[in-house]
């Protein structure tokens, strides 16, 4: 990506992760100063990992960052500053972050049913196909959770979304999956399809 894309490309995946799980009136803030420390954070992870900022990386650093955000009270978040999470303790945090932490990173995304394959797949490009758009439709989470585990919320899925999808926390919780999972390739085959490849290519990243 360009060094704009790649700004871009942050700011709607820290905005997204900061009102899902801290708060939903959070707008990142416009104008020269924030644009040139979010340029000098870049500039400086180009230094350290070579160039290599995949949008895997991009997504790791700011899953990183909302997390440790997450720690600190609700008011934390008028007083946040693009320093705050794109300055130099920020940057030496990422660097510094663990297998052990990352763990924790992943139980914080799952309760708000969100994963770091998820969150790949619907911030990357889906131009390629069209029904891209429907590999993670991340509205269904809710009606998927509805009884989750039950005949009835079963029923419910069948009646009410577009069933099973790797992506999908609900999916990966529920004791339906096999089912769903076969009822998805008869009725959706090439959804289903692109699914899986999805999933596997995200998966190899």
């Amino acid at each position: 990506m360009e060094r704009q894309e790649q700004i871009n490309y942050i700011v709607r995946v820290f905005t997204y992760l900061i009102k899902k799980s801290i708060a939903d009136r959070f707008v990142f803030p416009g104008g020269g100063l924030a644009h040139k420390t979010l340029n000098s954070c870049l500039g400086s992870l180009e230094k350290i990992y070579m160039s290599d900022l995949s949008e895997e990386r991009l997504l790791d650093y700011c899953i990183c960052q909302v997390f440790a955000m997450s720690d600190f009270s609700k008011s934390y978040i008028d007083k946040w500053k693009a320093s705050h999470s794109f300055g130099k303790k920020a940057i030496e945090r990422f660097c510094q972050n663990t297998k052990h932490k990352r763990f924790f990173e992943d139980k914080w995304l799952d309760r708000y049913n969100l994963s770091r394959l998820a969150l790949l797949n619907y911030f990357g490009d889906k131009k390629e196909h069209p029904l891209a758009k429907f590999i993670y439709p991340e509205y269904e989470e809710i009606t998927k959770k509805r009884l989750l585990n039950l005949d009835a919320g079963f029923y419910i899925c069948q009646l009410s979304t577009l069933l099973w999808t790797p992506f999908s926390g609900a999916c990966r919780q529920c004791r339906h999956e096999g089912r769903c999972r076969e009822i998805t390739k008869r009725k959706y085959e090439e959804l289903y399809r692109i699914r899986e490849k999805e999933y596997q290519k995200t998966n190899r990243k």
